[in-house]
């Protein structure tokens, strides 16, 4: 099991490479904890609402500067994850799923 705030590499559907890194943000209250995760792609490319990593990771880490994206979510089933290779701190998570509700609409606490 994956915990939240893991960075993995898993199948990307949105663009043309075969595998991206993804920020795990589902915990384990998720109703199939274990065996989906909630995931925000990771790109090389910074936008206005991407959160950068440079700086954050407590373990591991990713060889090139890298943002997370948290526009871009997937639902990630434990079969599709190659492997975890990073941790971020618990704020870039934080950061991350804040951003993430603004895009659909949540306001709320």
């Amino acid at each position: 099991m994956y915990r939240r705030g893991t960075v993995v590499v898993a199948s990307d559907p949105f663009g043309n490479a075969p595998r991206r890194p993804y920020l795990i943000v589902s915990d384990g209250s998720h109703p199939f904890a274990g065996a989906q995760y909630i995931g925000a792609g990771i790109s090389t490319k910074e936008y206005d609402a991407s959160v950068p990593l440079a700086g954050a990771f407590v373990e591991g880490g990713l060889d090139r500067e890298s943002f997370v994206a948290p526009w871009a979510v997937v639902s990630l089933r434990e079969a599709t994850v190659d492997r975890a290779v990073a941790r971020v701190e618990d704020d870039v998570t934080e950061t991350t799923v804040r951003r993430l509700v603004q895009f659909v609409g949540y306001s709320g606490g």
